[in-house]
């Protein structure tokens, strides 16, 4: 997160990861109503509270980012036009397109980024994401009570002027703001809402491509309907988008079958009969999925053999072939790979990071790592529960879990515990689990998108888990090595060797989604990191 000696770099074509492509506009046809579906409830649609992939599917079709993520996960402008970048790179001024306006018709401004920042940023808020604002001046200070959230870097030098000042180096900057936290907000009707705000259609404004209607904070049906105020109107083909949550994989695979779904994901089963179809398509993602152990709550977590012995008791290979949707890959690291490139080599970071064999299967020497750990710890028997969502998936894989675990761990007994998406999300901030059940979607594709979550005092380290040489190498990567990529990669690398030996978290397998999308659906555009759909330029035939 981080350069105005008046060097401007106004960007307007398409360039490499960083710079800001304009897509060409074509004129078409209105598209007929597309039927998509999620395998979650959405938990809200407050911007600064946003955490999940479901919430952050709605906000990206309906809310109106500086830039954001398209086609080829290249940066494009929305609501900035333009940008200038100082010198030594601690300085962004967003030049604003001025036919900008909030779904009610009301004119949106830099004022509205201004507001949105801030109360992201208000420890009031309690934002989970507040710490993406590391390296934009004052924020750290905010989030620790030393400074006012009026002395966050950002100020509106008038309605379409936006200025950005860092006070350390982000290399990944222009990613970062793609994400929700990032997002305008209005001041009139946040406040007007109070703390109903985001938790209904009709407590949330929309800005973006599409309006949020249908959605009452609980049910399992809403849409994305046109939004005609919004300011590329003429690129929104489709006038609705009709959503639907379906956590049970068989009832999405026949209303996809009964022509009633135009996408819906698949189990292990449907992906084997599924793959000759023309309509099956595998989506890849920068996300791992992972367990985390509370070490807060359970004592024998604390002890790096019971740690160990629990990744060594899972077979990630039949996890991941046989339970999971026949798309996902066996973890041997923590950060997944084809995020990110080591400057130092060139070549996939996660790979060349990776400790050999730390994240492996190998029943044996789980056993004799947990009966020594329990040792240590002074106890001969183990009860835990394992913290999952309540979808289809999810029970498969806990499912898997138990037996494993249970089978190659004497004295373990695991419970299992599945709850709404929601439910869960509430459970592992509270930090009241023993083990859950947690996966990982990068939000900008840069390592620290990844390492970020398991310094000791990060927000998402729901197993509390802390090492010292993690923290240091980290801190580094934000202060003396933030201008140096070869440098910061090395810590990076350091900080990913750390957590695999010590085991921070539980790697279990790189995630994908294997799924069936109607062939007359076109142009979403499926993002590997942030907002897994952007739906601007869908269209069905």
């Amino acid at each position: 997160m981080k350069q105005l000696g008046k060097t401007a770099v106004l960007l307007a074509s398409v360039a490499m990861l960083g710079s800001v492509a304009v897509p060409a506009t074509t004129a078409s046809a209105a598209g007929k109503t597309i039927n998509w579906s999620e395998i979650a409830d959405l938990p809200t649609m407050d911007p600064s509270k946003s955490t999940d992939t479901v919430s952050a599917d709605a906000l990206a079709a309906t809310s109106l980012p500086l830039v954001q993520f398209g086609k080829n996960n290249k940066i494009e402008f929305e609501a900035a036009k333009s940008y200038e970048k100082s010198k030594d790179g601690l300085t962004y001024t967003f030049h604003l397109r001025k036919n900008l306006k909030w779904a009610n018709g009301d004119k949106l401004t830099a004022k509205d980024f201004v507001y949105g920042w801030q109360r992201s940023i208000n420890p009031k808020t309690a934002s989970e994401y507040a710490y993406l604002f590391d390296g934009v001046k004052n924020a750290n200070a905010i989030q620790a009570g030393t400074a006012k959230v009026a002395d966050l870097g950002i100020s509106a030098t008038d309605d379409y002027t936006l200025k950005v000042t860092l006070e350390k180096a982000v290399p990944y900057f222009l990613q970062v703001i793609t994400m929700p936290v990032f997002f305008p907000q209005s001041q009139t009707f946040v406040e007007k809402q109070g703390a109903k705000y985001g938790t209904s259609a009709a407590t949330y404004l929309s800005a973006g491509p599409y309006k949020l209607t249908g959605w009452n904070g609980s049910n399992q049906k809403y849409a994305y309907v046109k939004n005609t105020n919004y300011w590329d109107k003429q690129d929104v083909k489709t006038k609705k988008i009709n959503v639907q949550i379906i956590k049970d994989q068989n009832t999405g695979y026949n209303l996809y079958q009964g022509k009633k779904l135009d996408f819906t994901t698949l189990s292990p089963d449907q992906v084997k009969s599924s793959k000759t179809k023309k309509a099956y398509t595998q989506i890849k993602q920068g996300a791992t999925q992972m367990l985390q152990l509370n070490e807060a709550k359970v004592k024998a977590f604390k002890n790096l053999k019971v740690r160990q012995a629990i990744s060594y008791a899972i077979d990630r290979k039949t996890l991941a072939n046989n339970i999971v949707t026949g798309a996902a890959v066996p973890a041997k690291s923590y950060t997944p790979t084809g995020l990110a490139k080591d400057p130092n080599t060139g070549k996939d970071f996660a790979k060349g990071a990776t400790v050999k064999g730390a994240i492996s299967y190998d029943k044996k020497k789980a056993a004799k790592l947990f009966k020594a750990g329990l040792k240590e710890v002074g106890i001969s028997k183990l009860k835990i529960t394992l913290l999952t969502d309540d979808d289809d998936s999810s029970k498969r894989v806990a499912q898997f879990l138990q037996q494993q675990l249970e089978d190659h761990l004497k004295g373990l007994t695991v419970t299992i515990k599945s709850v709404p998406k929601k439910q869960r999300l509430a459970l592992s901030t509270a930090k009241d689990f023993d083990m859950v059940n947690f996966g990982w979607l990068a939000d900008y594709p840069d390592a620290s998108s990844f390492l970020d979550l398991y310094t000791s005092d990060a927000s998402y380290n729901y197993g509390s888990w802390k090492n010292t040489t993690f923290d240091s190498v980290m801190a580094d990567t934000k202060d003396k090595d933030a201008n140096n990529a070869k440098a910061r990669y090395a810590d990076f690398k350091k900080a990913e060797q750390t957590l695999e030996k010590d085991m921070g978290v539980v790697p279990m397998y790189y995630r994908s989604t294997a799924a069936l999308k109607n062939t007359k659906v076109k142009g979403v555009i499926f993002n590997p990191t942030g907002a897994p759909y952007n739906f601007k330029y869908a269209v069905k035939k």
